[in-house]
């Protein structure tokens, strides 16, 4: 056994992993406490289309202050257009921020070469990760993988990022991030790890690597079937889904397969903690099947995407947990996106049929479509 000192069982103590309850058991593995599983939500939640496309995969969507939708089309589900593209009044794609950030021409480090993950802040400035690898088994693209910092006010880019290629791994694929606290919280779906960048300094360390919580420990099924590579083995994608909540404190986030584990950012961003401190410190938050999208509502509900049945749960912030719609429609629902108001916007992505998790062969039924849940007129769960 590791003794650990009064400062680190402070740490502990202010992230939420000794509770006054007593029955709580500290470490990977543990739920901090029951959830309370409520009936399916009758009738179930309405799905209205949004938006198709026949000619691009989205996995993730984003709503711009003035209303537009961002989508992000990822490389290695065969899209050939534009990384990140902006829908307008008819719901045509352009490529976004602009065409030299998208051309393959323009020079790595001033390009959105293959982008993973977005994020909007409430002050409408967008953070995209581009992982720089248009395929995750092969090797980003020198100067590639970096963070941009994006007004989506303006559409301009303000800021980006590189990410120190020794963060990285033969391997590696930087899959997901947040921003928060003055710090970029980035997973490697390849080689399971955080990757924490100090935004003001750049400063980046990897931590937690092969650290269970980050880990795939079984298949993604998805109606029963189990995803294959293109070598037609088991598809294995370590942390790839994340949010944070509103305040910063509190990470949610999973490998794809599941389940969902909650992490006190404090552990992130101070330097001083220890290895053993951050291999104990993820708190198992729900034993969740595979999920394409976690979710922070404007109340703190957390929205699961379940890829495995075509779902879609909350759970809610007093840990009621409730399947709100499943609907053949949603063919694994991707990165969803919570306005203001209580709509839900979630990309029936079909990431299942593509290539790299369908054995090597693209099977998409076109169109995709985008669609959008009123979670704000939902009334309560009933027992």
């Amino acid at each position: 056994m590791y003794a650990k000192s009064p400062s680190a069982i402070r740490r502990l103590r202010s992230a939420g992993f000794l509770l006054a309850c007593g029955t709580c058991l500290l470490g990977t593995g543990h739920a901090a406490h029951a959830a309370k599983p409520a009936p399916p939500l009758s009738p179930a939640a309405t799905l209205e289309d949004v938006v198709s496309s026949s000619t691009a995969a989205w996995d993730r969507v984003v709503v711009l202050p003035d209303g537009r939708l961002l989508v992000e089309l990822p490389r290695w589900a065969g899209n050939t257009g534009p990384g990140l593209a902006l829908l307008d009044g008819d719901n045509t794609p352009h490529p976004y921020p602009d065409n030299t950030w998208n051309d393959p021409a323009t020079p790595a480090a001033k390009r959105l070469v293959a982008p993973s993950d977005v994020q909007l802040q409430p002050d409408g400035t967008l953070w995209v990760l581009d992982s720089g690898q248009p395929d995750p088994a092969g090797k980003p693209e020198a100067g590639g993988p970096k963070i941009v910092k994006i007004d989506s006010h303006t559409g301009q880019v303000m800021q980006t990022w590189p990410l120190d290629p020794g963060m990285l791994r033969t391997g590696s694929y930087a899959a997901t991030m947040r921003i928060a606290r003055g710090h970029a919280f980035i997973g490697d779906a390849g080689i399971p790890a955080m990757i924490v960048v100090k935004l003001d300094t750049n400063t980046q360390r990897r931590l937690m690597e092969h650290t269970p919580a980050l880990t795939a420990h079984q298949p993604i099924t998805v109606y029963g079937r189990v995803a294959t590579n293109p070598a037609g083995h088991t598809a294995i994608i370590n942390i790839s889904q994340m949010d944070i909540s509103a305040d910063g404190q509190w990470l949610y986030f999973e490998p794809l397969c599941g389940p969902v584990y909650k992490l006190d950012t404090d552990l992130l961003v101070d330097p001083k903690v220890t290895p053993i401190e951050l291999e104990e410190g993820p708190t198992l938050w729900y034993k969740t099947p595979p999920l394409g999208g976690i979710t922070v509502g404007p109340d703190g509900t957390l929205y699961f995407n379940d890829v495995s049945t075509g779902s879609i749960f909350r759970l809610m912030p007093d840990r009621v947990y409730q399947k709100i719609v499943t609907d053949p429609r949603l063919h694994w629902p991707g990165g969803s996106f919570a306005t203001k108001d209580g709509q839900l916007y979630v990309p029936a992505a079909q990431l299942d049929r593509t290539a790299p998790l369908n054995g090597g062969h693209n099977a998409i039924e076109w169109p995709v479509h985008i669609y959008r849940i009123n979670i704000g007129s939902l009334p309560p769960p009933k027992f």
